[in-house]
This record gives structure tokens, C-alpha cells and sequence, in this order.
């Protein structure tokens, strides 16, 4: 498991992972009861969900980079930001060039690394994505 110790570098290490196709290292930056929010503003809640998302993610192909642009530390929590771009192509064989900057929460663990807590690539909060599910949905 890569070792992120600085909140600026998360985005690039899962990049990197996704670069290399390294669904393991991706899956490993987040925490065990992380939320991911895809583009399409769906809740992936817990590694298990998160996990199902970034293979299908996986599936697309191409490069991605990732660029910090803030990271504001207060104690064992942080938000962040980074711009990002994935170059792929889609089914029928057209490049695709995709760009965003993401909102993201993490949280320092008793280690000392960074993971994510709430990941949002997008940085677009959908209402449905701000519901909190029940006891027995997480």
C-alpha cells in the first residue's frame, strides 16, 4: 500500500494508480466507510462499492493526470482540490478528452497517511447524493 503522508498527493498517487491500472492501490486510498460520488452524482458508499466503481472506471482506459490545486489541513482533517484530465476514447473508437476539479474530504489515519473519507470527482454535489442512507443501507 503506497504511503500518501501529504493531503496534496492523493490525487495524484490515485492517478498514478489509475495510470497503471492498480485497482488494489486505488481502492486502498479511501476508508474502509468512504463515499465516492461518480459523475453522474451516485453514491458509492463503503471500499466494497468504491472498489465496484474505480474497476468500472478502470474499464475506460486512457491517461489520466491530476494537478493540486489547495489543500487545507485542520488537525486529522482536510479538503482538498485538484484539476484533472483523462484522455480515452469512447466505444466507437473517438478520442475523448475529459477535465474536472474535484472536492474532496480525507482524513488522516493513525499511521500517519492520507485517505480519502468523501471523494468527489466532479465537484458537483447532486441532491440525491446528499442523502444519508440508513443504518442498514451502509
Amino acid at each position: 500500500m503506497t504511503g500518501v503522508t501529504r493531503p496534496e498527493d492523493l490525487s495524484p498517487t490515485l492517478a498514478d494508480a489509475f495510470n497503471t491500472r492498480d485497482l488494489n492501490t486505488m481502492t486502498g486510498l479511501y476508508e474502509p466507510h468512504a463515499v465516492l460520488l461518480d459523475e453522474a452524482g451516485k453514491r458509492h458508499d463503503g471500499v466494497a462499492a468504491i472498489r465496484s466503481a474505480l474497476a468500472e472506471l478502470l474499464t475506460a482506459g486512457g491517461r489520466m493526470t491530476s494537478a493540486p490545486r489547495f489543500a487545507i489541513v485542520a488537525g486529522d482533517t482536510a479538503v482538498s482540490s485538484a484539476a484533472w484530465q483523462l484522455e480515452t476514447v469512447t466505444a466507437s473508437g473517438e478520442p475523448m478528452h475529459l477535465t474536472g476539479c474535484s472536492l474532496e474530504i480525507l482524513r488522516r489515519q493513525p499511521d500517519g497517511r492520507w485517505r480519502y473519507a468523501i471523494d468527489c470527482p466532479t465537484g458537483q454535489i447532486t441532491a440525491t447524493a446528499r442523502s444519508t442512507p440508513s443504518r442498514s443501507e451502509a
